[in-house]
Formats: C-alpha cells, structure tokens, sequence
C-alpha cells in the first residue's frame, strides 16, 4: 500500500510542465511503515526536495511527518512546509510555513499541492 502512495509523487513530478528531472526514494522500514523522499529540478534551476514518513494502518496510508523544501538556483530556500514541532506558537502547531525568516501558520499541505504552488510561482500566476 505505501508503494502504491509513493507511486503517486512519481506521476506528479513527471507530469508537472516545469520538472525537468526528479528522482524519488521509497524506503520500506516494516510491514505498516516506511518514508519517501524524492527531488524535483525545475526548468528556471530551482529545487524541490520532498521527506514524508509514513505510516499505513490496513485502511490507508497515514503521513505522519513531513518536509517540503522549495530553493532557488544557488540552494536558498524560498519556502518550506514542515510538521517539526519547534514553533509552539504558530496557531496551527505543529504544522507551519518557513519564508524567510518568518514563520506563519500553515494547514498541512499534500507535496501535490506544494508543487501546483511552486508550478505556479514558475509560471508566474501569483507569488508565495
């Protein structure tokens, strides 16, 4: 079932207009457990690094932690979605948004929503 899951990044990457090479991981730990971590470089030389830790429960695939790091060409970050919990104060804790220095909440976002956000500051429909 997590391979099943995990197969779903690779048709969202090779199917985004601005991916022009990715690679994905699937680690199986055990049985109901196991994590994915995949990297995506855009056509304008940025970069999307993906870490989710999963677990599956014999109903569904449940992520239980998350990263979605989105850089530009020289590998500062624009933005990233996290679920660490160091940020007590964010209203949604523990999940929230880095851009730049600041830290604001965020919903728990899928890497599919992610990419259509990173698809869309590449394509220039609205900014982060």
């Amino acid at each position: 079932m997590i391979s099943n899951y995990a197969a779903k990044f690779e048709i969202a990457l090779a199917k985004s207009p601005v991916v022009i090479n990715y690679r994905t991981q699937l680690a199986i730990i055990s049985p109901t457990t196991g994590y994915i971590e995949a990297f995506a470089l855009f056509e304008d030389g940025s970069k999307f690094s993906i870490f989710e830790f999963l677990r599956y429960d014999s109903q569904r695939v449940n992520r239980e932690k998350y990263r979605y790091q989105y850089m530009d060409d020289r590998d500062r970050e624009i933005f990233r979605y996290d679920d660490a919990p160091h940020h007590k104060s964010v209203a949604t804790f523990p999940h929230h948004k880095h851009i730049d220095k600041l830290v604001i909440n965020s919903i728990a976002p899928s890497m599919g929503d992610v990419l259509k956000e990173v698809e869309h500051l590449i394509l220039g429909l609205h900014e982060v």
